[in-house]
């Protein structure tokens, strides 16, 4: 078992902390996890944020009671409506606010800019050498460009009080969660880790409670006591390689929870039907056993050149 101090997770309740950004109509929030960054915006009705080349793909997450944006790149335009998802192409793009409200979105490693403004940028000094790579999956079949999904649809009024919808791009994966409408019972809870990657939770809405226990090395100093601390949304919890948790929504009304992953997982990958946008993006040339880490890694099962 290794002895060094086990990485701690960041948790971080946005209007408890000064934005990373604040400019004209624009105040952003940037936290950054192992191979990812989530900026969460608050906007005002004509604000304009700019990207001028980003390398890869980035999303867009607009919630429930989110703005109207509207988002350009390659010389399209599209209008992403409250309760949607927007994958944004490598490359230049702009996010044009019509109206007042909260967004987020998530870039990979890739864009180096946002991941130097992150709040703990400081807590991944040594980069995380305990992830999976963040590898590239194959490009779209019809290529890059904007992909946008309204989350309605998706939404299925059968009783069932956790409603996964779950979509990837070639560098990330989200659950974005149906609105959660009944509080979880403490006798059905999920308790589990993830070897090789990290977990991020992002809350737009509701309280709620990241339950997390940090495994237990040689050196007693580097042990860290249960955590059960209760949070207020909008926030957000990067959850380290490792670390036992289950969340739990606790407050009244609607709660809102999306679980951020790059790369992609490929246990949820692999799943035929699970990932609603997979005919669109091709799976990695993989072997078809359990060899490969659900963390995504095509490292993982290459040989020696």
């Amino acid at each position: 078992m290794a002895s060094a101090a086990p990485r701690r997770a960041t948790k971080v309740e946005f209007h408890k902390t000064a934005p990373q950004i604040a400019v004209s109509g624009v105040n952003s929030w940037i936290t950054r996890g192992g191979n990812f960054a989530v900026m969460v915006s608050e906007v005002e009705p004509g604000a304009v944020l700019t990207r001028t080349g980003d390398p890869e793909e980035h999303m867009v997450i607009v919630p429930p009671d989110g703005p109207t944006l509207s988002i350009s790149a390659e010389g399209k335009t599209i209008e992403a409506k409250a309760d949607s998802l927007t994958i944004v192409p490598p490359g230049a793009s702009t996010i044009t606010a019509r109206s007042k409200g909260l967004f987020a979105q998530i870039y990979s490693k890739a864009s180096k800019d946002i991941m130097a403004l992150a709040s703990n940028a400081a807590a991944y000094a040594d980069e995380a050498p305990e992830l999976a790579p963040p590898d590239l999956w194959p490009a779209p079949r019809d290529g890059y460009k904007l992909r946008h999904y309204p989350l309605g649809p998706y939404f299925k009024p059968n009783g069932d009080r956790i409603q996964p919808r779950l979509f990837r791009s070639t560098n990330m994966m989200v659950n974005l969660f149906a609105p959660f409408k009944t509080r979880r019972k403490t006798t059905s809870l999920s308790p589990h880790w993830h070897d090789d990657f990290e977990q991020c939770s992002l809350t737009l809405g509701g309280r709620w409670i990241h339950h997390m226990r940090y495994n237990w090395g040689p050196d007693l100093n580097h042990w860290i006591p249960d955590d059960h601390e209760e949070m207020a949304t909008p926030s957000l919890i990067v959850i380290p390689a490792k670390v036992v948790h289950t969340s739990r929504d606790v407050g009244d009304g609607d709660a809102s929870l999306y679980d951020i992953f790059c790369p992609p997982r490929m246990d949820f990958a692999r799943k035929k039907g699970f990932v609603l946008n997979e005919d669109e993006y091709p799976m990695p040339d993989v072997p078809p056993d359990d060899t490969v880490k659900t963390g995504g890694s095509l490292l993982a099962w290459q040989k020696p050149a």
